[in-house]
């Protein structure tokens, strides 16, 4: 049986050993972006949250949680979330589970316990990124709620989506009943979809490619890019 616990500071060596096998397992490393030891250190304490899944003695996955608060890092900056909402942000950050436990549920007992944690909080808008090359993380993302509503550059001009879910509130009825597929490796026409006001809201992944499905979303703090001028007021020192 898997046993789910939030993990301490002292769990510190454990994750970046995890770390360090999953990233050597995977066929493309480039999906998945390393952490450095003072960003671990900083989640497993009050920066957010970090949960271990264990079977049978040993701890095969985790997922870790991110509070940007007033950091620069802050993915609520690439969108129109006003800045006044950034301290109530949480980045759902890394997800890794050793290839010898991939397809026994982990990942979603995780999500859901940090989900459980995360609803005693004054959390209220979640975001993360995956790789457009990655559709079984994708497929995982949106599971947990997110939809991708933008193509950014992150980690070194890397491609990724950037995905979104408020919280706890659920997402509204899409504006209409259209709907549109395009291929992960459509990257130009993706993006474009998503400044024309669609949302991911679901995957098919076959033999021949994976096809991310597409509706009409209005965002609760709109579709347009973010404010730098607004931001730029929000963050100056008085």
């Amino acid at each position: 049986m898997c046993h789910i616990r939030q993990l301490g500071i002292a769990d510190l060596e454990l994750i970046l050993d995890l770390q360090s096998r999953i990233h050597a397992a995977l066929p493309h490393e480039s999906v998945f972006q390393l952490s450095t030891r003072e960003f671990i250190a900083y989640c497993l304490s009050d920066g957010g949250r970090c949960y271990g899944a264990t079977w049978r003695g040993e701890t095969v996955a985790y997922r870790m949680v991110y509070f940007p608060r007033a950091r620069e890092f802050n993915l609520a900056k690439d969108t129109a979330l006003p800045p006044s909402e950034h301290g109530r942000v949480a980045h759902w950050d890394t997800i890794a589970v050793l290839p010898a436990w991939r397809g026994f549920g982990i990942s979603r007992l995780l999500n859901a316990r940090a989900l459980t944690d995360l609803a005693r909080t004054d959390i209220r808008h979640l975001f993360a990124t995956s790789s457009p090359r990655n559709s079984h993380g994708v497929r995982t993302l949106l599971a947990t709620g997110f939809r991708p509503i933008r193509m950014v550059e992150k980690f070194g001009g890397k491609l990724r989506f950037l995905l979104y879910r408020p919280y706890p509130a659920e997402w509204g009825p899409p504006e209409d009943d259209g709907l549109l597929m395009l291929d992960l490796r459509a990257t130009k026409e993706l993006a474009a979809a998503f400044e024309a006001g669609w949302a991911g809201s679901a995957i098919t992944i076959g033999a021949g490619g994976s096809w991310l499905s597409m509706r009409r979303h209005s965002l609760p703090f709109g579709n347009g890019r973010p404010d730098r001028t607004a931001a730029s007021r929000q963050e100056a020192p008085s």
